[in-house]
C-alpha cells in the first residue's frame, strides 16, 4: 500500500516537472514563429526520419534477439520483433518508463522461470547502445568545423575513451570478477558469462553502432529539412548529452528536459529557440508514432503469436 502511494506519488511529481518545464520553455517562445516552423518543416524529411527511426528500432530487436539467443532463451527474430515493439510502446506510455521493459521479461520467460537472467538481456541490450552513443558522439567531436565548448568536448571524450577501454579490456575484468567473486555471489553468473562472450558483446555492439547513426542521423535529416544551420557532426555531439539529462529520473519520458536540451544545444550554433523546440517535438513524435505500432500490436494480440 504505501509502496503504491510511493510510485503514484513519483509518478504525479514527475508530471509535474515535465508539464512545468514545458510550459516555462514555451513561454519563452514567440507563439508565431514556433508555428511558422512547425509548418516549414519538410513532410519528406520527417517521412525519412521516420523511416530510419523506425530501421534504428528493427535493428535494436534484432540485438535484443541475438542476446537473448546467447543466453539460451527460445523464439526467433519474429517474435522478439513483436516483443520488442510492446516494450517500446509501454516504456513510453506507462508511469515508471521502464514497464515496457518488465513485459518483454515476463513475455521472454513465459516457458522459463529464468526472470533474473531475461533481466540481464535488457540491461546488456540497453547499455550496448548507451557505449555506441558515446563513442559516435566523441568521434563525432573530430569533424567539427567549431570546436565544441569545453565541457562539452571533455565529457564526450571521457565517456567514449573509457568504454572503449572497457570493450579492450573486458575479458581481464572478466577474469578479475571472477576470481573475486566465486562462490559467493551466484546471481552475478549471468552477466559474467555476457562478458566472457566477445562474440555476443561485438555483434551487440556493432548493431549499437548502426541503431545510434540512425537514430542521430534521423534527427540530423529532420534538421536539414528546416534548413537549420547545424553540421551532422554537431547533432551528433549534442545528442548523447541530452541523453544523459533525460537518464535522470525527474520528468516523464524525458519531456521538457529534452526540449530543454535542444534548446540549449542548438542555441550554442544560433538556433532560435522556435526552431529548436520544434525540431525536439518532431523528434518525439517519430518516437512516439513507432511505439504505437507496438500498441498496435499488443491490442490485436499478435505478441501472442
Amino acid at each position: 500500500m504505501v509502496k503504491g502511494v510511493k510510485q503514484i506519488s513519483k509518478f504525479i511529481i514527475r508530471i509535474g516537472v515535465s508539464l512545468l518545464l514545458f510550459a516555462w520553455l514555451l513561454s519563452r517562445t514567440d507563439k508565431g514563429e514556433l508555428l511558422a516552423a512547425i509548418r516549414a518543416m519538410s513532410l519528406k524529411s520527417y517521412m525519412a526520419a521516420l523511416l530510419m527511426y523506425l530501421t534504428s528500432q528493427v535493428v535494436s530487436s534484432g540485438r535484443w534477439h541475438i542476446i537473448t539467443r546467447s543466453l539460451g532463451f527460445p523464439g526467433d527474430f519474429v517474435r522478439h520483433l513483436k516483443y520488442y515493439f510492446v516494450g517500446m510502446y509501454f516504456n513510453l506510455f506507462l508511469p515508471t518508463g521502464v514497464g515496457g521493459d518488465l513485459l518483454k521479461v515476463i513475455y521472454l520467460t513465459k516457458d522459463s522461470p529464468k526472470r533474473l537472467k531475461a533481466t540481464y538481456t535488457i540491461l546488456l541490450d540497453r547499455s550496448s547502445g548507451l557505449w555506441a552513443m558515446y563513442i559516435l558522439g566523441g568521434l563525432a567531436t573530430l569533424f567539427l568545423a567549431t570546436p565544441l565548448p569545453h565541457y562539452m568536448d571533455m565529457t564526450l571524450k571521457g565517456i567514449a575513451i573509457g568504454v572503449i577501454a572497457f570493450l579492450f579490456l573486458h575479458r581481464p575484468i572478466y577474469h578479475l570478477l571472477t576470481l573475486r567473486l566465486k562462490g559467493r555471489l551466484a546471481r552475478f553468473d549471468t552477466p559474467l558469462i555476457l562478458l566472457d562472450d566477445t562474440p555476443t558483446l561485438l555483434k551487440a555492439f556493432f548493431l549499437s553502432l548502426i541503431i545510434q547513426a540512425l537514430g542521430m542521423g534521423s534527427i540530423y535529416v529532420l534538421g536539414r529539412g528546416m534548413d537549420l544551420p547545424v553540421e551532422w557532426g554537431y547533432y551528433f555531439s549534442m545528442f548523447p548529452l541530452v541523453a544523459l539529462a533525460i537518464l535522470l529520473p525527474i520528468s516523464f519520458n524525458g519531456i521538457g528536459v529534452r526540449e530543454g536540451g535542444f534548446i540549449y544545444f542548438l542555441g550554442l550554433r544560433g538556433v532560435p529557440q522556435e526552431k529548436a523546440l520544434t525540431l525536439s517535438l518532431g523528434f518525439f513524435s517519430i518516437q512516439v508514432i513507432s511505439s504505437l505500432l507496438g500498441g498496435i500490436i499488443y491490442g490485436l494480440g499478435l505478441h501472442r503469436r
